[in-house]
């Protein structure tokens, strides 16, 4: 076939109108899958970022609340406010995708929020929480690729488990034994008295104290006890210490009291050197340095009312058979005044000297923890103030000082002010007279014995009376709680695997 010289230049004509046809046709298909690429690229960078952010969420909302979960009763609300509030000040951070809602469970075991889906503390149950899970959802790309061409991101969710955990530190080396801590804790309340015996036993109403691990079996624990400033902590693997004889105890214990002879002679050196309480008060009549026994002797002055449970010159009866009511117990009734009531006997004998308003104060001290805090010029909210008894000064107002001012008993008196003690520390401390005794279960030792479980129910106990062979009467003040014990709860927030 022949082309001549019109159909030669036609040709390419054509074969140009062609391929620029189908570089249009390319392109109309290309640019949009190209575009559709890039948008899910973008897309798909947005996503992770969202998925990030959501994550980062999650968890600094876990921490916020875990934080606030300090074993009060309105822990939880207050949490739940702590991370909603930080989720709104990131609310600029969103910009225009949906922020996360969240939503909480609360546990004291991390088990029920492991294993119960639909598990949470109420609202109220704030004392017991120590897990919160958060669960942030529903955050997805508004503006996004894929809603141009018809698809549906799905919702993004997030969850994270934060744990809250209090240890005690610079507290008394010693266990209440309690099969059921968590009993005790919500049933005990402020005034009640109770009678611990310290007698090598693990049962209810039991103390143990507790060895450090690298001083086991030597007198540390016993320094500890006797220490004004024991630099003890609760820690995993600590051991009960049974074989403390109950005078070896009485020893440690009441230097508190300023008794610095026991029964067989001057205490140990390494006790001596701890100073006692600014008031002393305790019943004792003889100006002696000597720790008599605490049964038996009906000559006034008279020690603190105890509950009607433990009245009588001996003790006995159950560790926890005191309901508080000191007020009513009735008077001792030995040589001198006839009164009504213990507490008129101990006003009469330790305060006749002193005016009304005073008198009025001590009558309307809801426990003896109160009374004793009102005789050093003091009340809760300065119940750590140092006081120098010794040099008398203000506290002369409203400390112990005697009983009738005239008459044929006006020289009784106790000395409520310490004058045994020979060291060289200050006297002026008021909680000498308070005691930290974790209250945990002493069978499940060695198993409980870890720093969370051990300072989980920490007790403060008010020492009304000296020890007497082990046998102690303390007045139960209260529970540890971060509010008002910061100085001895250390605090330690952290997410855990919540799988």
């Amino acid at each position: 076939m022949r082309f001549n010289d019109a159909t030669r230049r036609a040709r390419p004509h054509r074969l140009l109108k062609n391929e620029a046809g189908f570089v249009l046709v390319f392109l109309a298909i290309a640019i949009p899958a190209i575009l559709g690429l890039i948008g899910l690229a973008l897309d798909g960078i947005r996503l992770m970022s969202l998925d990030t952010d959501t994550a980062n969420i999650a968890d600094a909302a876990a921490l916020a609340a875990a934080d606030r979960l300090d074993r009060s009763t309105d822990a939880i609300p207050q949490a739940r406010a702590a991370a909603l509030a930080l989720l709104n000040k990131s609310a600029a951070d969103w910009r225009g995708d949906a922020r996360p809602r969240l939503s909480f469970r609360f546990a004291r075991r991390l088990a029920d929020l492991r294993q119960s889906p639909g598990f949470s503390l109420s609202d109220s149950a704030g004392v017991e929480a120590q897990f919160v899970e958060v669960r942030a959802s529903e955050a997805s790309l508004t503006t996004s690729f894929l809603q141009l061409v018809g698809a549906r991101a799905a919702p993004l969710e997030r969850r994270a488990i934060a744990e809250s955990q209090y240890y005690a530190c610079d507290v008394t080396p010693a266990v209440l034994c309690q099969p059921d801590p968590a009993a005790f804790a919500a049933q005990a309340r402020p005034g009640q008295q109770y009678l611990l015996r310290m007698d090598g036993n693990i049962v209810a109403g039991s103390i143990a104290l507790l060895d450090r691990p690298d001083a086991e079996g030597g007198r540390q624990a016993l320094r500890d006890l006797a220490s004004n400033a024991p630099q003890f902590c609760y820690a995993d693997g600590l051991r009960l210490r049974r074989n403390i004889s109950p005078l070896e105890f009485d020893e440690a214990v009441n230097v508190r009291f300023d008794r610095y002879v026991g029964r067989s002679g001057p205490i140990a050196p390494d006790l001596a050197i701890y100073p006692p309480a600014p008031d002393i008060i305790q019943g004792r009549h003889l100006a002696t340095c000597n720790s008599p026994p605490q049964g038996g002797d009906i000559n006034p002055p008279y020690h603190l009312p105890r509950d009607t449970a433990y009245e009588g010159l001996r003790l006995n009866g159950l560790w926890d058979q005191g309901i508080g009511d000191w007020k009513i117990t009735p008077p001792i009734g030995g040589t001198g005044l006839q009164l009504k009531t213990a507490l008129d006997e101990y006003l009469a004998w330790n305060h006749a000297d002193k005016g009304t308003a005073v008198l009025d104060r001590f009558r309307n001290a809801p426990t003896r923890y109160d009374l004793y805090l009102a005789e050093l010029g003091l009340d809760r909210s300065t119940e750590k103030a140092p006081v120098d008894t010794r040099s008398l000064g203000a506290s002369v107002a409203t400390m112990p000082t005697g009983g009738p001012v005239s008459g044929p008993l006006r020289l009784v008196r106790e000395h409520a002010a310490p004058f045994c003690y020979a060291g060289t520390q200050p006297a002026v401390d008021p909680q000498r007279r308070v005691i930290d005794l974790s209250v945990a279960d002493c069978g499940q030792f060695p198993e409980a014995a870890t720093a969370s479980v051990l300072s989980r129910h920490v007790a403060k106990f008010f020492l009304t009376e000296p020890t007497d062979t082990g046998m102690t009467l303390v007045e139960f003040i209260g529970l540890l709680r971060p509010r008002d014990d910061a100085d001895k709860l250390r605090h330690i927030v952290q997410l855990v695997d919540g799988n």
